[in-house]
């Protein structure tokens, strides 16, 4: 019998979020067959009355159905936080069964998410090359015509993941580590794409508290082992969490949840190495970017000095 990946999907305080989320994981092909493990951070010390209503209606919608075949509930009294709520659920999850789906609250996923992530787990289990599968690809990825229906690419992108407990044991905890260690490599260029996008300045600003993310020090222990993700060409995900509603999160209209996703995307043999023609895009774009308002958007607030 298949050995389905547990889904570990975290909640907080969006409860709008959380139902139209839940609501599509429920309709996918193995969502009754899957086990899910919901993780709900508590409020900070200083939450507002509506905050705390917010939390208390999220966790209300999470025992609202049976949204998988299993639902285990875990509620935190008080506030982890971003970093320790995700990485605490994925190491506890993926410890314990030794592969594991990540989803968050403002993840939309097609029928065809469930599917497509275990096909890929089972798949690439046996190569450790492969580190990360993702369910995201920019709807811009139309028009490159990416002849196969999945690619390689270096970035970690956490829109709807998985991953193994091989490769995420290799998991940075310390950005500042991370940071030393890609500097002692001597591959900062090689990291932040030929200079085109701030990794390694941000891992930096992550050691300062300047902001909370877990997805920098994931994505270099990844490419400190020269690892590879695996995306599909067409998106199996849509976030919703762009509208100025998330903590960690800056409102943007740089992606809609009105893209039409793909239900399905097959998992076949396509070469071990990064796909030429995503990566030119991605430098493109960031170059760009990063000359113009990138820098100025997203990472003026969180001053390095």
């Amino acid at each position: 019998m298949r050995k389905l990946a547990p889904i570990v999907y975290f909640l907080y305080n969006r409860p709008l979020h959380t139902k139209r989320t839940l609501e599509a994981l429920s309709k996918n092909e193995f969502a009754q067959e899957s086990s899910l493990w919901i993780f709900i951070d508590g409020p900070k010390e200083d939450a507002t009355d509506e905050d705390k209503r917010n939390i208390e209606e999220v966790k209300a919608i999470a025992k609202e159905k049976k949204w998988c075949g299993e639902v285990h509930i875990a509620e935190s009294s008080g506030n982890k936080g971003l970093v320790k709520s995700i990485v605490g659920g994925i190491t506890e999850i993926v410890n314990k069964f030794g592969k594991v789906i990540v989803i968050e609250d403002d993840i939309l996923v097609s029928p065809g998410f469930l599917t497509y992530m275990n096909d890929a787990l089972d798949f690439y289990e046996n190569n450790p090359k492969v580190m990360h599968i993702s369910g995201f690809s920019r709807p811009e990825f139309k028009n490159l015509n990416i002849k196969e229906p999945t690619y390689f690419f270096y970035h970690t992108t956490c829109w709807g993941w998985a991953t193994w407990k091989n490769a995420w044991d290799l998991y940075i905890s310390d950005p500042l580590d991370a940071k030393q260690r890609v500097k002692a490599k001597g591959s900062i260029n090689k990291l932040n794409m030929d200079g085109t996008f701030e990794v390694f300045w941000s891992l930096k600003s992550s050691s300062k508290g300047k902001f909370q993310d877990w997805n920098y020090n994931w994505h270099c222990a990844v490419f400190l082992n020269n690892g590879l993700c695996l995306h599909p060409a067409k998106s199996l995900v849509a976030n919703i969490g762009h509208d100025g509603s998330g903590t960690n999160c800056m409102a943007t209209n740089d992606f809609s949840d009105n893209e039409e996703l793909v239900s399905n995307v097959a998992v076949t043999p396509i070469p071990l190495e990064e796909n030429k023609t995503v990566r030119n895009f991605y430098k493109n774009m960031y170059s760009f970017q990063y000359k113009t308002i990138f820098t100025l958007k997203h990472y003026l607030r969180y001053l390095v000095h």
